[in-house]
């Protein structure tokens, strides 16, 4: 592959100032997957393209983000980042140690901060407001023609409330973008491929027409946030413009697959959104520690490929992959097929060898793919034909798809 055509842009959207963020020296998100996956689409020869621009966000107005999350919890973000909050001393919000995470007053408690997913920490409302700003700034240079694709590595933050932060998730990006879009006039589709449920988009635009959410994630059943099933298809106008795709532990590469390629593109052609949003979270692999699917970055890019095939214009984010070394890879590749490149290791040879990581156990970016065998793959695939069965007698015909 040799790349886009002539008039083809895009963007990589980073900050060191965020991949050196930490909740707590054991949190299991780990801002430092934006900063390997930069350094190997660097060694893989996949930045330096006359088309392709490295640039650097800045943290988003409070006027923007206000367009979607309640004035107040934003404040209370903001007073935490500070130190302070109604004149009290941050320290002084505390009420104790729990193992490695500081909890706090029932004050603090009922924005869902000072809990174990999304802990206080020094500068969070400023490391909020920088992914914000990174994710908004990709929306608007595609929403200005200037890139036909963005991709923000530390984005994608599809658990946060108007109101609350969830999940690992304090500010939600991927919901101030998309209003912001729509104010603008945009027709917008979101799908999803982390392996949880985005309860928080959802929650979102669950009555609005004007966006299509389609999230591929791990049964409720089994993982956190417990949602996102088959029959929650959105209330109102939205009847019909929120589809989930709730899959089976031990998922692999080929049912998930067939999966997105029974419902993803044709309600993505039938919509025809003017940008598709889309959050690659790459937990999903076989490796990672939080979920129970069996995929390898073999699936992952086949999904990616179809994405990229259907959306006139992609604005990538990150999303969930606690496994840091198998996540900087399959966001890698996902690059790489985003600008129609293919990975190439200048390094191949060299004596003393320059892997890492990230590559050390294959040799290479690509995974071997996983088959699922017996008993476990006819419950996977029973399972998958269910949903996909239902969503195609009960949202199909919405979109008037045969």
């Amino acid at each position: 592959m040799n790349g886009r055509a002539e008039n083809f842009k895009s963007v990589f959207i980073y900050s060191d100032e965020l991949a050196n963020f930490e909740y707590s020296p054991t949190h299991p998100f780990k801002p430092i997957r934006a900063k390997l996956t930069l350094e190997l689409c660097r060694r893989y020869d996949l930045m330096e393209r006359p088309w392709i621009r490295l640039v650097n966000p800045e943290p988003l107005d409070f006027a923007v983000m206000k367009e979607f999350h309640d004035e107040g919890y934003l404040k209370i973000l903001q007073a935490l980042n500070s130190g302070t909050l109604d004149g009290k001393h941050w320290p002084d919000l505390l009420s104790g140690r729990k193992g490695d995470f500081l909890t706090v007053d029932p004050e603090i408690l009922k924005y869902g901060l000072g809990t174990e997913d999304n802990p206080i920490f020094s500068g969070v409302y400023d490391y909020a407001a920088l992914t914000a700003g990174a994710t908004f700034l990709g929306a608007k240079m595609i929403a200005s023609g200037e890139v036909q694709v963005a991709f923000n590595p530390l984005g994608g933050f599809h658990h946060a409330g108007r109101a609350y932060a969830e999940g690992f998730c304090y500010v939600n990006d991927v919901a101030v973008a998309i209003t912001h879009l729509l104010k603008e006039g945009w027709r917008v589709a979101f799908v999803d491929i982390d392996a949880h449920h985005g309860n928080g988009v959802q929650e979102a635009f669950y009555q609005e027409n004007r966006v299509l959410v389609i999230s591929f994630h791990e049964s409720g059943r089994d993982l956190y946030p417990w949602s996102g099933f088959e029959n929650e298809i959105g209330e109102g106008k939205g009847r019909g413009f929120t589809v989930n795709v709730p899959l089976p532990q031990n998922t692999d590469d080929e049912a998930f697959v067939r999966a997105f390629e029974e419902i993803g593109p044709p309600l993505l052609d039938a919509f025809a959104a003017d940008i598709v949003v889309v959050e690659l979270g790459a937990d999903t692999h076989i490796s990672d520690p939080l979920t129970h699917l069996s995929m390898t970055n073999f699936g992952y890019c086949q999904v990616v490929k179809k994405l990229v095939g259907v959306a006139p214009r992609v604005l990538a984010l990150g999303g969930g992959g606690y496994d840091v070394y198998k996540t900087a890879r399959s966001w890698t590749l996902a690059w790489g097929i985003l600008n129609d490149l293919e990975p190439r290791d200048e390094y191949v040879g060299v004596v003393g060898g320059m892997m890492f990581g990230p590559e050390i156990e294959v040799g290479s970016l690509h995974d071997k793919t996983v088959y699922m065998m017996g008993n476990t793959k006819e419950r996977i695939n029973r399972e998958v034909d269910r949903v996909v069965s239902y969503i195609k007698q009960n949202v199909f015909p919405i979109h008037r798809i045969k």
